[in-house]
């Protein structure tokens, strides 16, 4: 899933209202709060952020490094039950937004890889030679 899709992987979401997810990775999507944010940050975030590798030996992240840059827009956020677990990668916005999570063969990414240069197309490289 990317973006949206992501978000819908996960047990419940409270844009707008709470509404079920498919629970196929538990957790929640829940609102940026300003207060909680770096000063000057904007909501949605949106733009360029870094990635902070989690699980850097997933082959969903073969060949990215720390610090590589992807896409953002976005307003929620996942709060994973088990981050360690389902977090490959996230980026610091003072909150920490998972940007890739997966639960086994499920993966999603808050960012746009087909926006982000490079560094997505590598991901969507590195998907399809896993699934072959």
């Amino acid at each position: 899933g990317i973006c949206l899709g992501m978000q819908m992987l996960f047990d419940k979401s409270f844009e707008i209202e709470e509404t079920n997810g498919l629970s196929l990775i538990p957790g929640e999507i829940i609102p940026f709060k300003k207060e909680e944010l770096y000063p000057g940050s904007k909501i949605p975030h949106m733009g360029w952020n870094e990635l902070n590798l989690n699980n850097p030996d997933d082959p969903f992240i073969k060949n990215i490094k720390n610090g590589d840059y992807v896409y953002y827009v976005h307003s929620y956020y996942a709060q994973p039950q088990d981050f360690n677990k389902n977090v490959l990668a996230w980026s610091d916005y003072k909150v920490w937004v998972p940007g890739i999570v997966r639960n086994n063969n499920v993966i999603g990414t808050q960012f746009h890889p087909e926006k982000s240069s490079k560094i997505g197309m590598q991901m969507l490289k590195n998907l399809l030679e896993e699934l072959s």
